[in-house]
């Protein structure tokens, strides 16, 4: 069975995150996030994946290599996959592509059943299906309606709050004919849905969509990205790599942290949760409050850091608070008793000198 996993965007809104590294290599539990939905392919069958390549494709290709690693074979397409559209990049590959396959967006959070996905749409007998999630703000997505069968009736991208017809949304989740690509065309800018699911219906072709209750995060901001580490903890969003619940802190009163390896910690406190990177040394009377903490980072005695994300290489100095919503690019150095308030973003190789206080705009 084969895939085609769509890795090419910068993830602008999760900047300064994503200077370094593209958006699918977040570490999410110290691992990248897509290689959950990567591993999940593997586990569904999936042996065969093209990985459609742009922003900081290296950073990738490296860590992936051939995909012998997870026992299946990868390939990078990697030339103006961003210029092409998602549709129009995938139409690249699609030569090598000999029968049904998916398509899976690379920052999406999920415990949907790809198999179900996958033969539901093959005993719909679709050309296309795409996975509805349900939520409760649809302007930022794709939207559709569905008939009493599933076939997607009506489909609009983005739509306005008075245009919003539905609260299903496009998960960035597909399953494909090979043949339906004869509707994109070559070595233009075609996007699935601007432009396919739009032509699709215009020739009232099977488009079904697949609605699904469960888990759905497709990470698009730092806080959605720390909803999605809390609803690990609380058992919403299942990774069978991050096992959690053998953990014994509690999300709402205690402490549950989550280390890499070769990490130094002292007495410290936390509230709710801390994800914690690979080489972190924490000193001792560190407040530390549902914030994900990247490799690294060294944090001096008394520092309290609330609801944030901090980067790699990062050094903390001593009584430094860093409030709710900020985060801290990599490589950055925030000098003893500063402050950070909330929402801020420190961009990359910043430094902080001693008891500054940055507010936000």
């Amino acid at each position: 069975m084969q895939a085609v996993l769509m890795a090419g965007g910068k993830g602008t809104r999760l900047l300064p995150l994503t200077v370094y590294r593209p958006k699918p290599m977040i570490p999410f539990f110290n691992r990248p996030m897509v290689e959950y939905i990567l591993r999940s392919l593997v586990e569904m069958g999936v042996d065969e994946v093209f990985i459609l390549v742009g922003y900081l494709k290296e950073r990738i290709m490296d860590y992936f290599g051939d995909g012998s690693e997870l026992g299946i074979e990868i390939h990078y397409s990697n030339k103006d996959n961003i210029k092409l559209g998602t549709a129009g990049a995938t139409r690249k590959v699609v030569d090598m592509i000999d029968d049904t396959f998916m398509v899976v967006s690379s920052d999406v959070l999920t415990n949907l059943d790809l198999k179900a996905l996958y033969e539901y749409h093959k005993k719909k007998k679709a050309l296309a299906t795409i996975a509805l999630s349900q939520v409760e703000d649809p302007t930022q997505y794709g939207i559709a309606i569905v008939d009493s069968k599933n076939r997607i009736t009506h489909f609009k991208e983005k739509p306005k709050p008075e245009e919003a017809f539905s609260n299903l949304v496009n998960a960035g989740i597909y399953v494909f004919e090979p043949e339906v690509f004869d509707l994109v065309p070559k070595g233009q800018e075609f996007d699935y849905s601007k432009n396919l699911f739009p032509k699709m219906l215009d020739e009232n072709l099977p488009l079904y969509g697949f609605p699904f209750k469960e888990y759905w995060n497709d990470v698009g901001r730092p806080s959605s990205f720390l909803q999605a580490i809390n609803d690990v903890f609380l058992g919403k969003l299942k990774l069978p790599e991050a096992r959690v619940d053998t953990l014994k802190g509690n999300v709402e009163y205690g402490g549950a942290i989550f280390t890499g390896q070769r990490c130094r910690i002292r007495r410290f406190n936390v509230r709710g949760f801390a994800v914690i990177g690979d080489n972190v040394e924490i000193g001792r009377n560190v407040k530390i409050e549902h914030s994900v903490i990247f490799s690294n980072t060294v944090i001096e005695e008394g520092a309290e850091i609330k609801e944030a994300i901090i980067g790699e290489n990062v050094y903390i100095g001593k009584g430094v608070l860093i409030k709710e919503g900020s985060v801290i690019g990599d490589n950055s150095v925030i000098e003893d008793f500063s402050k950070i308030g909330s929402n801020v973003k420190i961009w990359v190789e910043s430094r902080i000198g001693k008891e500054s206080i940055i507010l936000p705009d």
